[in-house]
């Protein structure tokens, strides 16, 4: 009986685990959907307002909790405390709010792009580069969904696949 209980929590938490890393494939992409739409509301504020930048991030902040509008205030706080914005802002407030999230260093790495050119350009310009910046991201988040797709399923089946395996050979 002990032996059954065993095979079964076996089973059960290689389970589990090919689960969380499917959980893992799809924070991926719903951060990056995230961040995307942060991306048109900033667009959207900078158009409209034509204000500076810490002002902008703040109100744009405003409106939700998720990750990418929380690190929209630490950029705005930054700034504040700091007294400038330099491109290096971009890039730690990054890292800052999204350590420990499934995003690849090619995700960070096309969102580090916005840091690049905001706030250092005219107005047309920043147009350009933010439709530039849209694009890229929706190739990231095609990239994502790809991957979601054809290797999430794949994690949850082999989790308990394997469990079972190493349950069979235990008996």
């Amino acid at each position: 009986m002990l032996k059954l209980v065993g095979i079964m929590s076996l089973i059960l938490s290689f389970g589990l685990y090919g689960i969380s890393k499917t959980s893992r494939l799809k924070e991926r992409v719903s951060l990056l959907e995230d961040y995307y739409e942060m991306v048109i509301a900033l667009k959207g504020q900078i158009n409209y307002f034509k204000e500076p930048l810490p002002d902008i991030f703040r109100k744009t902040s405003k409106n939700s909790h998720s990750k990418a509008h929380l690190f929209l205030k630490a950029l705005g706080d930054d700034i504040d405390e700091k007294g400038c914005y330099t491109r290096d802002f971009w890039s730690n407030s990054l890292i800052y709010i999204y350590k420990d999230t499934p995003l690849t260093a090619e995700d960070i790495e096309t969102m580090s792009y916005l840091g690049e050119f905001i706030g250092q350009t005219d107005y047309d310009n920043h147009l350009q580069h933010f439709s530039y910046m849209q694009e890229k991201l929706k190739k990231q988040i095609d990239k994502s969904k790809v991957t979601y797709n054809q290797k999430g399923p794949m994690y949850s089946k082999i989790g308990f696949f394997i469990g079972a395996i190493a349950g069979i050979l235990l008996i």
